[in-house]
């Protein structure tokens, strides 16, 4: 099996706390090349970082927030205008997809949207307790707690013979166990430090729960300025912007 490299090309929340880039993560491997969501932010993010539509296989979306997904639109102007893009695109994610992206791209770049879908684009949609089998990967999907309209879950993603597991966007729920269970990476989000926030997760409640994510390598994503504000109390690692490295 080949390596699997995985690249952060956004780790900030919704308000870009601290400057970060909206979620998104850009993983390559032999066999597959793919995106974990695709915030707002994402298209200027990955050309700073030399990556090109035409590097991207698949997207794979956790919920219908704007700086998880709504980068999409612009990622599809560009794949069509710029790049003239004729290869397949796999879009991956809660049910629904091409009908919100439809009407954001219409908000967007009104009578675009019968441009932008003459690219070769492909959905796949969740079900609960089924496995999606796509461009050499294999996503498990589990809801989470968040705003309950953005249909929030996580996934975890078999690619070569690794495991790399998201929260996405949640407060804790025992879901988070079977997420994490013997993933080689587990990348949690953790907006806030010890405040309690509905549909988020603060720092002191990971700790409680930390015996029970049976994972290889944990590492936080997503937080806001309480956390940057404790940083030095924080004893696991956390994702930056930028950063790259091997799944091991």
């Amino acid at each position: 099996m080949g390596q699997v490299k995985f690249k952060v090309i956004g780790s900030g929340d919704a308000f870009a706390c601290k400057g970060k880039f909206n979620t998104c993560f850009y993983v390559t491997s032999t066999q597959s090349n793919f995106l974990i969501d695709c915030g707002a932010t994402s298209l200027v993010a990955l050309h700073q970082y030399g990556i090109t539509t035409d590097d991207i296989d698949t997207i794979i979306i956790t919920h219908f927030h704007g700086d998880h997904y709504g980068g999409i639109p612009f990622l599809l102007l560009d794949a069509k205008i710029l790049k003239s893009r004729e290869k397949p695109l796999t879009i991956i994610s809660p049910p629904g997809c091409k009908d919100r992206l439809t009407t954001l791209i219409e908000a967007l770049y009104p009578q675009s949207s019968d441009l932008l879908w003459k690219l070769n684009v492909k959905f796949f949609e969740y079900k609960e307790g089924k496995v999606i089998n796509v461009n050499n990967l294999k996503i498990e999907s589990f809801p989470v707690i968040h705003s309950e309209p953005a249909l929030p879950h996580a996934v975890r993603i078999n690619v070569e013979d690794k495991v790399i597991a998201y929260s996405g966007d949640t407060e804790w729920t025992d879901n988070l166990i079977s997420v994490a269970d013997g993933a080689d990476l587990f990348i949690i989000e953790c907006n806030l430090f010890d405040s309690k926030v509905g549909g988020h997760l603060d720092y002191s409640t990971l700790l409680e729960h930390e015996s029970d994510l049976k994972c290889r390598k944990l590492m936080l994503t997503h937080m806001g300025d309480e956390m940057f504000d404790n940083l030095d109390k924080v004893k696991h690692a956390w994702l930056e912007d930028g950063l790259e490295f091997i799944v091991e």
